[in-house]
């Protein structure tokens, strides 16, 4: 199983109003010089759609949801863990350090590590501005190396050898599959960004985004609204379980009455022409074709569309990964507001005071990083566990049990970042805390921008279905 997970690698974080312009908000908004100042766990039950690849699935979805304008944004809410890096007073944190670990995949095709690299900028802008307390804190990084038994021996390192207090911030496509049992072991509640299935799983964790599964759907939902008919292709890449990424895109589509076709690609692509050009054959005129790529793939996808004269064949829709400036700027004029990519998390020209520190931080202490998705859930997961931290007694900083315990109990957590408030939850079936978001689409020139503000991800499985029904009951998700 978690050697099959390779083929979750692709990590995925709206209507056609247009509500921002492409400008994008300035990363020195902050001088450069000076640092910005900072329920018991149930059984485990993992449920996911029984049949997901080809063109059938057997599991009717609960809920269509369509994109809802009611959502709004929460931005108008303070963001809980203040306008700065921590204590914000400038000085350098001294002492012993408070230990953090995580493990991330980075292999020759499979480079999660930007995320960790934003997550631990923000610690390092906490170190310069007094720390948790006055103590520094220290991130250990283990590579999963793409093996099962790599990730296993990693997260016992860092857990019993290390002696980290929590696992935080991990971008692994084996980490969830292989740990979830240990870390229920364990005691430890793991705050992720969340690749495979099993992400969203298991009481002990819960990402900062939706993961590949979530966010293709989220994507299924806007093509459909703007008019896709007939079939909707979805593409991904090959492994024994990649038919996750795109199982629940594909529920959606048949709910409103589309045929559903899923395409597994091999990786690395070596023939986008004819690959894209089946794809749109397939959806024909009006049809969809949505993506689930990281964007040199992606990339490579769409760029053949435009070659090919494909564009205005289909509506084209993207998970996650698509949302970088970068690939804007690649796509250029051709694609002007034509790929409607669902965004997990914020613009990234969002002038908010959340978006505005990840942009003067990124610019001080991860210099050489563009700034994207990845780095948006880094910087996000260290402005949760820092907080957490520091609400702390400072005398229970070092016993994990404590620490779990306080993580386990993160509830409603404003940040700009996402939709809706953040918490842990620990719910028997599965944690899916981000579960509204946004659809962007590139402006034609360098920069995504917001297509359609937060609406509802459709409740087409079950964990998503408990999800809401026990943020109903105990007021999660709410400001």
């Amino acid at each position: 199983m978690a050697a099959a997970a390779v083929g979750a690698m692709l990590l995925v974080a709206c209507g056609s109003d247009n509500k921002t312009s492409g400008t994008a908000a300035p990363a020195s908004a902050a001088p450069a010089s000076a640092a910005p100042a900072e329920t018991t766990a149930a059984a485990e039950t993992t449920a996911a759609p029984a049949e997901t690849s080809g063109s059938e699935a057997t599991t009717a979805p609960a809920e269509t949801t369509a994109p809802d304008d009611s959502a709004g944004l929460v931005g108008d809410h303070p963001a809980t863990a203040g306008p700065d890096c921590g204590l914000g007073n400038g000085k350098k944190a001294t002492g012993a350090p408070i230990k953090l670990g995580n493990v991330t995949t980075s292999i020759p095709g499979i480079d999660f590590t930007t995320g960790p690299a934003m997550m631990k900028g923000y610690f390092d802008c906490v170190n310069d501005n007094g720390g948790i307390n006055g103590r520094p804190l220290q991130m250990l990084e283990e590579n999963d190396n793409g093996k099962p038994e790599d990730a296993a021996a990693a997260a016992k390192k860092l857990i019993e050898t290390d002696k980290v207090v929590a696992m935080v911030g991990g971008f692994s496509i084996l980490d969830c599959p292989v740990n979830a049992d240990y870390y229920k072991q364990q005691g430890y509640y793991v705050i992720v960004a969340g690749v495979p299935a099993e992400c969203f799983s298991s009481p002990n964790i819960a990402a900062a985004n939706m993961g590949p599964g979530y966010s293709a759907l989220g994507a299924a939902q806007i093509v459909i609204d703007k008019g896709a008919k007939g079939k909707m292709v979805t593409m991904t890449g090959k492994s024994p379980t990649s038919a996750y990424n795109d199982s629940l895109a594909g529920l959606y589509a048949k709910s409103k009455g589309l045929e559903w076709e899923d395409e597994e690609i091999d990786l690395p692509i070596s023939d986008a022409n004819n690959i894209i050009q089946d794809a749109v054959n397939k959806a024909g005129q009006g049809g969809a074709v949505v993506l689930n790529f990281t964007p040199p793939e992606g990339l490579k996808l769409l760029k053949a569309a435009e070659e090919l004269n494909l564009i205005d064949k289909v509506i084209w829709g993207s998970s996650t990964p698509l949302n970088d400036n970068s690939v804007a700027a690649a796509l250029g004029p051709a694609w002007n507001g034509k790929l409607n990519v669902n965004a997990e998390l914020s613009l990234l020209d969002d002038p908010r005071p959340e978006m505005e520190l990840y942009r003067t931080v990124s610019k001080k202490y991860n210099a050489d990083a563009p700034l994207g998705s990845f780095q948006q859930m880094g910087f996000m997961i260290g402005r949760i566990i820092v907080k957490t931290l520091m609400d702390m007694p400072p005398a229970d900083l070092d016993d994990p049990v404590k620490v779990n315990a306080a993580i386990k109990g993160i509830k409603n957590f404003d940040t700009h970042i996402v939709c809706k408030p953040w918490y842990f939850g620990a719910l028997p079936a599965g944690n899916v805390p981000n579960n509204y978001d946004y659809n962007v689409v590139p402006n034609g020139t360098d920069t995504m921008v917001l297509d359609h503000d937060c609406f509802k991800i459709a409740e087409v499985e079950p964990i998503l279905i408990a999800a809401r029904a026990a943020e109903k009951d105990q007021g999660l998700n709410t400001p």
